[in-house]
């Protein structure tokens, strides 16, 4: 699933007049690059939630940008957030493990390797986290073990042995961590993970080291052509006019 519904209010502050999934980097929609991670991992069936300007995406989008993928849009009449949107299209179309992506983020990830990984420890969910652009988000703490202990607190409130981490916004979902989602509008770390991890729940960290960019407004596009420009580049080139 690629999450599209956000307004991107930063992006229109910054004044962008695209909607934010259709603002381009590196010469294409921020949207193409989870689908195109998707499709080279295997995965020929994707869900896109929508709100916001969702008919101007699920246009430019359609269903052939990227052959091989088979999409299926929701549009969200009121928006339902980070977990409400995961929640719905688990309700619309029942799934046993769902693996989410941001539709405004480039991340150079084995999508292969993370559902070995999952298969194996078999938790509720496994975030995927990385050490890059720490400071910026919530931080994510996971013990030696890589179990996942504590989000959203000050590094002086956890253990020495705990490390924290940067989440990048891509998950593998079991239909147990949706459960603690209410109907309707939720966030996937407030009603979703930190009611789990009250409960002990077991909750991984994929550990990541690679190209990872989260485009929040105009300066990060700017920032990250310039600093990432050739591998950007690069994967641009894969995908069809």
């Amino acid at each position: 699933m690629v999450l599209a519904a956000g307004f991107g209010f930063r992006m229109q502050k910054g004044g962008e007049q695209k909607p934010k999934p259709l603002v381009e980097l590196a010469g294409k929609p921020l949207i193409f690059y989870p689908l195109l991670l998707l499709k080279n991992s295997g995965f020929d069936e994707v869900v896109i939630n929508l709100h916001h300007r969702g008919q101007e995406i699920k246009d430019r989008v359609g269903s052939g940008k990227i052959p091989g993928i088979k999409i299926k849009y929701i549009q969200e009449p009121e928006i339902l957030g980070t977990g409400g949107g995961i929640k719905n299209a688990d309700q619309l179309f029942p799934a046993k493990k769902w693996i989410t992506l941001n539709a405004d983020t480039v991340i150079d990830l084995d999508l292969k390797e993370l559902v070995k990984f999952q298969r194996k420890l078999d938790p509720i969910a496994t975030m995927v986290l990385t050490r890059g652009q720490l400071g910026k988000f919530n931080p994510v703490f996971a013990d030696a073990r890589g179990r996942v202990r504590k989000i959203g607190i000050r590094r002086e409130a956890a253990p020495a042995t705990w490390k924290n981490y940067s989440y990048t916004g891509v998950q593998m979902l079991s239909r147990e961590l949706l459960d603690f989602l209410p109907q309707g509008y939720s966030k996937i770390i407030e009603h979703g993970y930190l009611p789990a991890l009250q409960m002990n729940k077991n909750i991984r960290s994929f550990f990541f080291r690679g190209l990872w960019v989260s485009i929040d407004d105009p300066q990060a596009r700017a920032s990250a052509e310039a600093r990432f420009g050739r591998q950007l580049a690069k994967i641009s080139k894969k995908f069809q006019a």
